[in-house]
């Protein structure tokens, strides 16, 4: 509807407005005023009138429960001997005879006995003694043959009936009594009520109150009209803005359902009050409404304190930047879907807090530029890779000249040795003494050999170092061909890093599994990836309380050897375990890391046709396994759990 149009609509139907709404006050106003009056003659005063006799014979019996006490008090005095039962008695009619209680200090008590006679009438004493059986009240009723059958039949009670007023014998009225028999002495003491006195009570009450209603009836007639008249203006002015305020509405709903950002509204509780459409792209069908529940149950939980911060600080009006990225996570958690946002308070009222939120769904954007960084590192290690043949070739024949050197040289050694070693002996023996080196002969000849077998292998573990380099770059073919016995090859490469193990753990053991096949392979190889996985295991755990364990075995569901080095250190997340393997991908670059070894070990494992495999667990510990074919199909050892 165009506005010009809308605001005739609205002018037209303002006289309609103005006949309407006192139908829509004044009616409420006459129900509120029936419904006073009727309260107030049909439910208030007869309920104020049995309210107070309801208490005036409360009060009569507390009063009444009294004066027993009082006698119960001297007939326990004459049962302790203190005074005789006559005297007892006589002082218990002299004490009630003179009390006196209500408004004019005329109210009374009596006592009369079971027979019945009247003992004490203060204001009849011309009835003392008497035998009071025939006595009626000017309606008939026998009263203290009545006194006595309720004390007869109950113990205690009330009894209605007409009696003089107070001290004037001449007049008449109704009276409501409440009498208690004391059995020991067989008396009935009584006190009443005159229900003219309540009546009286109640008629100056109700004078009081009806005239304050008059006045505040007549102050709400009044009001009553200024209402309806105010109403009257007020109900026009408030359909023009309704209407006014639903064109606003439809208007900028109509905006917000079709944005194309997830545009939502949530309270100081975060609880969400609104979701557009564009929410349910990314929320899974059937999963309920979004709106009621809290907003927090869907940003992933990392971003929580920071999205707390962000509504904290727009409550206070401190918030400079509005952009924050977060993530939300749907489908219980399984997916998280990361988001740029704007957040803001909403205008309204002190103490009510809402807040918008406008979101766009980034992750194309991010998926873009993960990839574009994985093209860049792809770019960065196809650079090293292909200086990589160069270094190789240089490191190769820096290293080999030396080492050769050094390999002849030990040979030379190792062959004087054992041409010198017949010489020494025959001196040792004769003399006795013989001391090489500051070491006895005996220690000596026997550490000798040792040492020229431990510096042949080192310089055999250069040259093969040397060789995994240029097997990675692919300038070394592969020689597979020999038998290799998995638990020698274990045991060897635990003694290599004994003292490395030492430093790490107490608590270290090898568990090799008997009669295992062998397999086809390269010894020194794959005794390098087991060395790099201890060292790994080692380097992983911080408490030398933790234990680390090397154990080899067969899997007969698989059909293969393997070695599992497991580790009770600070494991690995998930982003670190998908590429540990990668060529320079380190955590310890640092401290001189430099990301090939389990790159190695993972290519030495599969040129032999096996697997490395991991499994870990932050703050838990890291498994690794080296699965290897075995030469035969015949094995006998399965894996231990």
């Amino acid at each position: 509807m165009p506005v010009s149009a809308s605001l005739l609509s609205q002018q037209q139907s303002g006289p309609r407005f103005s006949k309407d709404a006192p139908l829509n006050i004044i009616w409420p106003v006459l129900t509120a005023l029936s419904l006073f009056v009727i309260t107030y003659f049909w439910l208030l005063l007869p309920s104020l009138e049995g309210h107070l006799m309801d208490r005036k014979r409360e009060m009569i019996r507390a009063l009444t429960d009294s004066a027993w006490s009082t006698v119960h008090y001297y007939a326990e005095q004459a049962d302790r001997g203190i005074l005789t039962v006559e005297t007892a008695r006589k002082q218990a009619i002299d004490h009630l005879r003179h009390l006196r209680f209500g408004p004019e200090g005329k109210d009374y008590f009596w006592i009369n006995d079971m027979q019945p006679r009247i003992i004490m009438h203060p204001y009849r004493p011309d009835l003392e003694g008497r035998d009071t059986t025939d006595l009626t009240d000017p309606a008939g009723k026998h009263l203290f043959v009545a006194f006595a059958d309720k004390v007869r039949d109950q113990g205690s009670g009330y009894v209605d009936y007409q009696w003089q007023w107070q001290d004037d014998p001449n007049r008449i009225v109704e009276k409501i009594s409440y009498v208690k028999g004391f059995t020991p002495w067989g008396w009935v003491i009584g006190s009443g009520v005159y229900v003219e006195d309540v009546r009286d009570q109640i008629a100056s009450i109700t004078r009081h109150i009806s005239m304050v209603c008059l006045g505040i009836t007549a102050v709400m007639i009044v009001l009553s009209f200024y209402t309806i008249w105010q109403g009257s203006i007020t109900e026009r002015k408030r359909r023009n803005i309704e209407m006014s305020l639903k064109e606003s509405e439809a208007k900028y709903r109509l905006l917000a359902e079709t944005a194309r950002e997830i545009i939502m509204t949530f309270d100081a509780d975060y609880a969400i009050t609104y979701a557009n459409q564009a929410w349910t792209e990314i929320w899974p069908a059937g999963h309920g409404e979004i709106v009621g529940t809290s907003i927090l149950d869907i940003v992933a939980i990392e971003h929580r304190p920071a999205f707390k911060e962000k509504v904290a600080r727009a409550s206070r009006g401190e918030m400079a930047d509005y952009l924050m990225e977060a993530a939300f996570q749907v489908d219980a958690g399984a997916v998280e879907v990361p988001i740029e946002a704007t957040l803001a308070r909403m205008p309204g009222t002190e103490g009510e807090c809402h807040y918008l939120l406008a979101a766009r769904d980034i992750t194309e954007r991010k998926k873009a530029a993960r990839q574009a960084q994985i093209h860049r590192e792809q770019l960065y290690q196809s650079a090293k890779m292909a200086s990589l043949g160069t270094l190789v070739s240089g490191v190769a024949h820096e290293v080999n000249n030396p080492i050769s050197t050094v390999m002849l040289n030990v040979q030379t050694f190792e062959k004087f040795w054992h041409c010198a070693k017949p010489v020494l002996e025959r001196f040792h023996r004769k003399e006795g003494n013989l001391t090489v080196g500051g070491l006895p002969y005996d220690a000596f000849s026997h550490r000798m050999p040792q040492l020229i077998r431990h510096t042949i292998e080192g310089v055999e573990r250069v040259k093969r170092i040397v060789g995994d380099l240029k097997a990675f770059a692919g300038q070394n073919p592969e020689n597979l061909k020999e038998d290799v016995d998995i638990n020698e090859v274990v045991e060897k490469s635990a003694g290599l890093v004994a003292s490395l193990i030492r430093k790490a753990t107490v608590d270290f053991e090898v568990h090799c599994a008997a009669d295992l096949p062998p397999f086809k392979g390269d010894a020194q190889r794959i005794e390098q990836v087991v060395i790099n996985l201890l060292v790994n295991a080692c380097q992983a755990t911080e408490d030398r309380n933790r234990p680390m364990r090397i154990t080899t075995g067969y899997e007969a569901s698989r059909g293969a050897l393997f070695i599992e080095v497991k580790d009770a250190g600070t494991g690995m997340p998930p982003e670190v375990l998908q590429r540990i393997t990668d060529p320079f991908f380190t955590t310890k670059r640092n401290s001189g890391g430099t990301g090939l070894g389990l790159s190695i070990s993972d290519t030495i494992i599969r040129d032999h046709g096996g697997q490395l495999e991991f499994e870990t667990t932050v703050g838990q510990g890291t498994t690794a396994v080296v699965w290897l074919p075995p030469q035969g199909s015949t094995a006998r050892q399965e894996k231990a759990p």
